[in-house]
């Protein structure tokens, strides 16, 4: 499941960007099983090429742990731009684990301008192994 977030902000808003790049859609990442399995959080830098028509046409992993990459990846692929000229824009991608009792209105995924998306999921119980004795 892919969260998308419609985003509808005056370019004004977005002091850090170039002018007139403004975020019309922001896919958040899914948070990959094994990452959640193995506990794993942190962030995955991305930088993407926007084309004149607000579509990202390359996207490269910068910085971020191995098992969070593709995600952030593949949800960089999906943003879309404001028309404007082509520009190279970094996007952060945050992956981050919740303590078990917080609200559900806390968790999925969180814009915060001008690029990051933060991914939430309760931190997962510890797994606990018991040899078996036969």
């Amino acid at each position: 499941m892919r969260f998308v977030i419609p985003i509808m902000m005056a370019a004004c808003c977005f002091a850090q960007e170039p002018p007139g790049v403004v975020v019309e859609e922001a896919v958040a990442p899914v948070y990959p099983a094994a990452a959640v399995t193995g506990r794993i959080s942190g962030s995955v830098i991305v930088t993407v090429h926007v084309s004149d028509r607000g579509a990202v046409t390359n996207a490269t992993v910068v910085d971020g742990n191995a098992l969070l990459r593709q995600a952030s990846l593949d949800a960089a692929r999906l943003w879309r731009f404001q028309a404007h000229a082509a520009a190279d824009l970094k996007l952060i991608f945050s992956f981050r684990f919740m303590p078990k009792n917080t609200p559900e209105s806390q968790l999925g995924s969180v814009f915060r301008p001008p690029y990051t998306v933060e991914t939430r999921k309760i931190t997962p119980e510890p797994v606990t192994h018991y040899a078996r004795r036969f």
